[in-house]
């Protein structure tokens, strides 16, 4: 089968279409014919080097994948051969076929398409968790939402609109009407306006429950300062390291440096007892190998999905071919959703 292997560290150029070796399908395990695979930010920094868990190289990245079920493993019950479904992959899931666990493949809605199935587990998993489960997000509670207009945002955004939160999103200017369609009451143009006084000056000083923000650190401490008595930091991401080449190492060095006090000294009881406020970590794939599956911040999220509460938003579309190109355009930030890769 063919794949698209990550060859060595480096710029988007490492990434090569190769024949790979047909992926096998244990007991427990689902084997999928790939028509869509998600690109996310792990990808990219996994190729730059930047992602402890990533495979030894040469290997295939992918975290989510949406096809047809190709074979069943022993046990396996509850699918059928040729059944539409989408999937959650832990590497691997950027090839033609593509094995999952069980427990991490999902039916997919018929009004999907392949490319919309492959948006779903990553992101709207990652938003639930992080909204949801660690944030505690309910209604008539505010919500700021970094990058609001990228895969993860959009899901957050949605979830947060369902749930019937006031949302305050970061993006440019020229993604905000997109970000109004998918719930945003109040973008914000984080090139032109400070994200920190503009929050203080819609909420009357009075600042917001949940953050959930994926730039960091330079953002962390400010995102502190505007929680309300009660509210959550969730940080789920280091995207401030990657610039349009794909990797700054200045930037990835000082990021670093400044992650034990970008928000407080959280080993300080005694300040901590004081402040009211909690700061949360959010890393998916580590959540996923110590549950040993995503069912738990996906499977809330299916009936919403069949329904059309949630709908994912796809950016655009590479073939494996143009991987390279999937990457350097998510890099520049140029995405409104999800970037996919497809097998042709």
């Amino acid at each position: 089968m063919k794949a698209v292997v990550l060859t060595r560290t480096g710029g988007p150029e490492v990434l090569e279409v190769r024949e790979w070796p047909t992926p096998a399908v244990g007991a427990g395990e689902v084997r999928i014919a790939v028509r869509a695979a998600g690109l996310n930010f792990a990808d990219t920094m996994a190729r730059v080097g930047l992602y402890p868990a990533t495979p030894d190289k040469p290997c295939v990245l992918g975290y989510e994948v949406a096809g047809v079920v190709e074979a069943l493993g022993a046990d396996v019950t509850g699918f059928s051969v040729g059944q539409r479904v989408m999937a959650g992959t832990r590497f691997g899931g950027q090839a033609e076929l593509a094995t999952a666990r069980a427990r991490d493949v999902f039916p997919m809605p018929d009004a999907l398409s392949f490319e919309q199935g492959a948006a779903f587990c990553v992101n709207y998993g990652t938003a639930y968790a992080a909204l949801i489960i660690m944030g505690g997000l309910r209604e008539d509670t505010r919500v700021l939402i970094h990058a609001a207009a990228g895969g993860v945002g959009i899901a957050a955004t949605q979830i947060a609109r369902n749930v019937g939160a006031e949302i305050f999103g970061t993006a440019s200017a020229a993604k905000h009407a997109a970000l109004r369609a998918n719930g945003v009451h109040h973008p914000i143009d984080y090139h032109t306006q400070d994200f920190q006084a503009e929050v203080r000056r819609l909420t009357s000083g009075e600042g917001v429950d949940v953050v959930m923000d994926a730039m960091g650190p330079t953002s962390f401490r400010k995102d502190y300062r505007i929680l309300r008595p009660g509210g959550r930091l969730i940080m789920f991401g280091l995207s401030e390291a990657l610039n349009e080449d794909g990797r700054s190492l200045r930037a990835a060095i000082r990021g670093m440096l400044r992650i034990p006090t970008s928000t407080m000294p959280w080993w300080n009881a005694g300040r901590l007892l004081n402040q009211n406020r909690g700061v949360f970590g959010l890393n998916l794939l580590s959540w996923w190998r110590r549950e040993g599956g995503m069912d738990r911040i996906t499977s809330p999220l299916l009936a919403d999905l069949a329904s059309g509460r949630l709908s994912p938003v796809i950016a655009k579309s590479f073939p494996f071919a143009r991987a390279a190109d999937a990457h350097r355009y998510l890099a520049e930030r140029r995405n409104i959703g999800k970037v996919v890769l497809t097998p042709v």
